[in-house]
Formats: structure tokens, sequence, C-alpha cells
């Protein structure tokens, strides 16, 4: 094989370095009739929230009364649940994380909101105040709680918040406490309209309109911001916006939004103060549009012919499990498999089939734009993510790397390592040859 053809096609693979110990080979499993990855051996990520001791929550001067209880759960057709989970698989995971002796605040509602707080509000612990609103009386198993956080340093006339807070999956005084609901005397939602999703939401982003009005202004406090998110922090952001007060309205006109696996995300509103502290908030469920996380083919819009069919025969050779398939679509003397240039994989392969799962993986996502390699034509690359921006991933982007079997926490390592995609990547070239596979960290 030609040196420098070797040399590019390795430099294809290897454009970034590896964490081999991070990138640890992936469990596979099958779930809904195709083949998908789970991240092996992988610890679940809880949600890095603020931490503080749990007596320095029980403020000096505050009440000791137990929260305001406002009755037994209802069972809502979805998760109800706001912030910091919003699905019922993360809150298992938190569970799983409380159950261990972690995060003991998220077992106690005024816990919860004053996270809240200090996460999605931006105050101070030392400055977070509570009071319970209406009867007292937590010892009902499943109960909800309202609680009005204040903020010590400011002035009287700023109104408390209300947060609306329930145990959503385990009840009693081990279960986790979820936001649901967060209101304000100072923002008025009027109307929120119907979703209106474009004709590929994976491209384009669905919006909505919502307007409404504040009570009062405050100096250095003159716009709202809405932000629109799916988890436990505001990013990645699914869609976010500020506008000034116009005689104390708001009108936000094809606020645009990103699209979801379920279709359900959390806007939060907010009144910065010129520190960048909420002086309210306002928080309600949204829908988004809704891409199908999981497809039933290869990706090949808008490849070349001779690319397509050679994607598409691998697909369906390595779905079945056929290693005997995927041999003519390679050149044994020219192949580079893992790092090993001029290499057959085919014995390999055949005694640890597995890794026809990561092939059927790659492929079901879209390839990269086509790389123009001088003297040798064009080569297209599975998946897409190698030309991603890890700085400012996408919902679509982060869903995606799940299906790889990446973790929140593998995720985390990429972006913090600079050097963005650092998984398994297939590559062929413009007369349909098979060049490339490579599975990190096998």
């Amino acid at each position: 094989m030609d040196t420098q053809l070797r040399n590019l096609l390795h430099d294809l693979a290897t454009e970034m370095p590896v964490d081999v110990e991070a990138a640890a080979p992936r469990t596979l499993r099958k779930a809904r009739g195709r083949r998908i990855l789970t991240a092996g051996a992988g610890v679940a990520i809880v949600a890095a929230l603020v931490v503080v001791s749990v007596s320095a929550l029980r403020f000096g001067g505050e009440s000791t009364s137990t929260p305001a209880v406002t009755g037994p759960n209802p069972q809502p057709a979805g998760f109800e649940g706001l912030w910091p989970e919003t699905d019922a698989e993360a809150l298992g995971v938190t569970q799983a994380a409380v159950d261990d002796g972690h995060q003991p605040l998220r077992t106690t509602p005024d816990g919860t909101a004053s996270l809240f707080a200090t996460n999605l509000l931006g105050w101070e612990l030392a400055d977070v105040s509570w009071q319970a609103m209406g009867p007292t009386g937590s010892d009902l198993p499943g109960a909800g709680a309202v609680l009005a956080i204040s903020n010590r340093s400011f002035a009287s006339t700023v109104p408390p918040i209300t947060v609306q807070l329930r145990q959503l999956g385990v009840t009693g005084p081990n279960g986790v406490w979820s936001v649901v609901g967060v209101t304000t005397p100072l923002i008025e939602l009027d109307e929120i309209t119907e979703l209106i999703v474009p004709e590929n939401p994976e491209i384009m982003p669905g919006f909505f309109f919502f307007h409404g009005s504040v009570a009062d202004l405050f100096d250095g406090a003159a716009a709202i911001e809405a932000n629109v998110f799916d988890g436990p922090s505001l990013v990645p952001s699914l869609g976010s916006g500020r506008q000034e007060f116009r005689d104390r309205r708001f009108d936000f006109a094809r606020f645009g939004v990103e699209s979801t696996p379920d279709g359900e995300a959390t806007l939060l509103l907010t009144i910065p103060d010129a520190t960048g502290v909420s002086l309210g908030a306002v928080m309600v469920p949204i829908e988004t549009p809704v891409f199908d996380a999981g497809p039933s083919g290869p990706s090949l819009n808008g490849l070349p012919p001779g690319v397509a069919a050679t994607a598409q025969r691998i697909y369906d050779a390595a779905l079945a499990g056929d290693v005997d398939a995927l041999a003519p679509l390679l050149d044994p003397i020219t192949f580079v498999y893992n790092f090993d240039d001029g290499s057959d994989p085919i014995p390999a392969w055949r005694q640890d089939p597995s890794v026809l799962d990561l092939m059927v993986a790659v492929l079901e996502l879209p390839a990269a734009d086509p790389r123009v390699i001088e003297g040798y034509g064009t080569f297209t690359i599975w998946p897409y993510l190698i030309d991603s921006d890890f700085a400012a991933l996408t919902e679509r982007e982060r869903a995606d790397l799940a299906s790889l079997g990446y973790t929140e926490e593998d995720i985390q390592l990429m972006i913090d390592g600079g050097h963005g995609y650092q998984g398994p990547r297939l590559a062929i070239d413009e007369t349909g040859l098979w060049r490339n596979f490579i599975t990190v960290g096998e």
C-alpha cells in the first residue's frame, strides 16, 4: 500500500488522541428489534448540582415546620418533572444515588428548591430563604409540597417565587423530590401557541409564540430571558432568547426550539438583574419537535450511488451477523482496521462478531461531508459527529452519541479533552471500496 495513502487513512482515523481507558469497549444488546449499544460497565452520571450540607439549608430564623402538602401524587400521562430530571429513567439514576448515600438534599422539598435557586436562578445559597405555603403534613406518602423562596439580598418589593415539588418515584423520607412548577407574581405568561413543526425538524428547529407582561420594573432588570432545556442545566440549550421590556410587555415571536426524543422540554423565563441574578422566574413544560432516535436502516441521503450501495451491503451483513458477506467489500491489502494498515479483519470478526453491532450503529447515523484527498479521490466517513462542535453540542448530537453507547460522563471527557469525537468511524471511497473501520478502545 502506498505510504502516503496509508498515512492519510491513518490520520482520518486518528484525528484526536484516544483515551483508551475512558473509551473501553461497550456492551452490546438488542432492543426493539435492532442492535444498539449501551455503556458497558459505565457508572451512571448523576447531575452535578451545587453540593452543600443539609444543615446549611436550615437557616437561622427559618420556620422548622414541614413544607405544605397538597395531597397524594397524581398519576400524569407523562413525566411531570421539570427539573432536575425530565424523565423517569433519569429520576431512577438519581434515586439510586440517593439510596447509596449521595445527594441528601434531594430527599427534602426545601433542599431541592434551594438547589433550583442556586443552579438556575444564580442565587447564593446563604441568600436563600423558604417558607411553607398552606398546612403542613409531609408524613403523607407521595405528597406534593409548595414553597415560597426568597432572596435575602433583594429589596422587600421583590415578591417570593413559588416552587411546586413532588415525589414522582419513591415516596417517603428517602424519596427524591422534583420541581414540577415555578411561578412568580412578577411574570404573567399569557399564552403559548401550539408548536409549529417544519418538514425536517432534524435540520430546522420547530418554533412557537408566547407573550405576557411583568407586574413591576426594577433598576438594572430591563429584560426578560427565555431558555428551553431538557435536564439539570440550561446547557445544552434547545432554544434561548432575550427581550427588552416595552411598556412592561414581552412578545417572543417564532421562538425556535430544537428536537427532542420524547417531544418534551422545559421553558424557563427569568428577569435577571444587572449582575445576572434572577428576580423572578416562571417554569412550564412545552412541546418540541420529535426526532426518531432509532432509524431502521443506514443513513444514505445524498451519497453517490457506489458509496450508498456499499454502505447498504455493510449494514445488511452486519445486521445479519454475516461476517463472510463483508469480505468482498474490502481489500485486505489496503484496509485499515484499528490502526493496523493493510490488515484482513475477517478472522478477528469471526472470533468476535460483536464488533458488527458498532457498524450498524455508526451507519444508522448520517455521514460527514465528503473529504477530498488529492490524488486518491473522495472519502465518505461515518458518523457526522467527527465534524461536530463539542463545545456546543445539540440535543440531537447528544442523543446520537448515546446511541453509540456513550454516557454523559464519556461525552464530558470528549468536551474537556478539546479534541471532539473520539468514537468509532467507517470510511468508503467514491468507487464504493470500503477503506477503514476504527473501533476505539479495542
